[in-house]
């Protein structure tokens, strides 16, 4: 699989909005599709959407292309 910047910026950017998303709910001015409209905070949707964004970014970590030479690169001084 070829390796993107593009691909890695746009879940970067997911990832933000799902942890924007998490603070409206947890903050409770989003009521799209809870159970109990009338609860002033939704914390189950604040960790929902955390795990999304972790997962995201850690995507994006994959996904991003690799440059620069590491350690394990660098030959061996004799």
């Amino acid at each position: 699989m070829r390796r993107s910047s593009a691909l890695a910026l746009g879940l970067v950017v997911l990832g933000i909005v799902f942890l924007i998303i998490g603070v409206l709910y947890a903050l409770g001015v989003l009521q799209i599709a809870v159970s109990d409209p009338h609860s002033p905070h939704h914390y189950t949707h604040l960790i929902l959407f955390t795990v999304l964004a972790v997962a995201c970014f850690v995507a994006a970590n994959f996904a991003r292309p690799k440059g620069g030479i590491y350690a394990t690169d660098r030959p061996k001084r004799l």
